[in-house]
């Protein structure tokens, strides 16, 4: 088993990630494969470093399974015990699905501001405004994550 992590920097990747609306625990998840050469975790291993209960544990395991920024792995000699690992090709899927919503988004504001009257021009030119912002921000990113990844 690894050593203990600095208690202060999985409370750091808690609030940080609690910015994105993720239990704090899942934040101390990610803030510990982010920080340690271990690749694998057990379960047992992850509430030991994190500090947390079982239940808690099991529910930011649920969590970042879910949306695919961890996964895990059985071993041949305890098959039904697993081990949790951070899945870069599933972070990666992750960036482009929230691309693709971002653009779905900007997609609905457009076909939305076409629907709308003239009675509420401060509302129409913020969505015009949204609408560029977007599309901008999106071509951006799309392109960095082309030359990252």
């Amino acid at each position: 088993m690894a050593h203990k992590v600095n208690t202060h920097m999985l409370d750091l990747y808690a609030s940080t990630f609690q910015e994105d609306n993720y239990a704090p625990v899942a934040g101390k998840i990610l803030g510990l494969f982010y920080m340690s050469d271990q690749k694998y975790f057990s379960f047992e291993e992850l509430q030991q470093q994190i500090e947390v209960s079982k239940s808690a544990v099991s529910k930011g395991l649920k969590m970042l399974l879910t949306i695919g920024e961890i996964n895990f792995v059985t071993f041949e000699d305890n098959k039904r015990k697993r081990y949790f690992y951070l899945d870069v090709q599933g972070n990666i899927d992750r960036i482009q699905r929230l691309i693709d919503s971002y653009l779905m988004q900007t997609e609905l504001l457009e076909e939305t501001l076409a629907l709308r009257g003239t009675t509420n021009p401060e509302l129409n030119n913020f969505i015009e405004t949204s609408i560029k912002f977007n599309r901008e921000v999106i071509a951006f990113v799309d392109q960095k994550v082309k030359e990252h990844y």
